[in-house]
């Protein structure tokens, strides 16, 4: 994937989540947790609830509907979870927040 432009940083709120189109048919999930923005597919990969309506501590990212939890670093899951996460390489550069290539 070539880098693309997916918002400014201060469009996502510290201890966040937002969910993004940065080009049409691929939504993706931003989270600023603490200094750190991480990026991840907008569902539950269980049944299809918006990660953006979840909560986030630190590098964890909780989907409320059934709890399951993922590290946001890898996407790989935690506790109840028994699929992984995709996630996506971020770069910042000024005030822009690009998924990387």
């Amino acid at each position: 994937m070539a880098r693309t432009f997916v918002c400014k940083v201060h469009d996502v709120e510290a201890d966040s989540l937002r969910e993004f189109e940065p080009r049409p048919g691929h939504k993706v999930c931003v989270i600023h947790s603490g200094e750190t923005f991480f990026a991840c597919q907008p569902t539950c990969p269980h049944e299809g609830v918006p990660l953006c309506e979840g909560c986030v501590d630190a590098t964890t990212l909780t989907c409320l509907e059934h709890l399951w939890q993922w590290d946001l670093r890898t996407g790989a899951p935690l506790g109840l979870a028994e699929r992984p996460l995709t996630t996506f390489a971020v770069e910042i550069e000024g005030e822009s927040i690009y998924l990387g290539e």
